[in-house]
């Protein structure tokens, strides 16, 4: 059957890579956002503008998903899940449209994170953004680590 992934972690915990692997090993089609945040929008851009335009491409990723599920193809979403209502959003949008899922959490630390996102900055190639130390800590303080919820650890 099926199943639709919601992949979970910080920036720089290996997200990407790790939906590029799952989705060879299941055969599923791969939704990365900044994959598609960049190109359509740029890298910069107010946080306002930011949040909205994640609503509307993971809206599109969505409707995209049903029918793809629809056709037995399963799906990945790449998109983070920072918070705890961001998780159980997924799963209840998920279980609201009759469709298997798992969250996965790349449980990976703070420090490896940042050293990781810093070695990346080297080559974006226009598929993630540019991380500085400021944001990092930022983002990691609006960041919720999972804790008595069911997931799938990596």
């Amino acid at each position: 059957m099926a199943t639709v992934y919601f992949i979970s972690g910080f920036i720089g915990s290996g997200k990407t890579t790790y939906a590029k692997q799952l989705a060879q090993r299941q055969s599923a089609f791969r939704f990365s956002i900044d994959e598609w945040m960049i190109p359509l929008y740029g890298e910069h851009m107010s946080r306002e503008d930011f949040d909205a335009r994640i609503v509307i491409l993971e809206n599109l990723f969505k409707g995209a998903a049903l029918q793809m599920m629809g056709l037995g193809i399963s799906v990945i979403f790449d998109l983070g899940y920072w918070t705890k209502q961001d998780r159980t959003n997924c799963v209840k949008w998920a279980a609201e449209n009759g469709l298997e899922s798992e969250v996965h959490y790349l449980d990976v630390s703070f420090k490896t994170c940042c050293l990781r996102a810093k070695q990346r900055n080297e080559n974006l190639a226009g598929k993630s953004y540019e991380m500085s130390d400021e944001m990092l800590a930022l983002f990691w303080s609006w960041f919720e680590v999972p804790c008595d919820e069911p997931l799938v650890m990596v």
